[in-house]
């Protein structure tokens, strides 16, 4: 039988959370409800996945977001970030996510720091390395 369920994250900011889901290809809604087998959850943010079950974002009591979704349901365009074996699903979709909103945060904190992002290399070993620059007047 299916159910909802909550994976933790240490995501704070919606803004960012909003853009780094856009430019990973999803549809978003705020403000909406997900759909699960045994009925539908209220969430801040809900990501369309095409077909079958979508996947929501919650704001939980400690000012953080929840991802939530009935996981044996979840299919669609672009469900291969959100699938894989269930036993995977969970670690896989926490971390791509993770990964791309920590990437949003250096992005915006350099940019408010002056300094403009030249160059940007996925690793071999799946970190990114950054490259960035400030003038600076003498």
């Amino acid at each position: 039988m299916s159910h909802f369920s909550r994976i933790k994250t240490k995501i704070t900011d919606k803004k960012l959370l909003i853009k780094c889901l856009y430019e990973m290809g999803f549809r978003i809604q705020e403000n909406a409800e997900i759909r699960g087998y045994n009925g539908t959850k209220k969430v801040d943010l809900l990501v369309k996945m095409g077909r079958g079950y979508d996947v929501g974002f919650s704001k939980n009591a400690e000012g953080t977001y929840d991802i939530l979704a009935d996981w044996e349901g979840v299919k669609g365009a672009n469900s291969d970030i959100f699938s894989a074996d269930l036993n995977e699903q969970f670690k896989t979709v926490k971390n791509r996510i993770k990964r791309e909103y920590a990437m949003k945060i250096v992005e915006e904190k350099t940019q408010n720091a002056g300094f403009d992002l030249l160059k940007k290399e996925e690793q071999s070993d799946g970190s990114i390395r950054i490259l960035v620059r400030r003038w600076t007047e003498k």
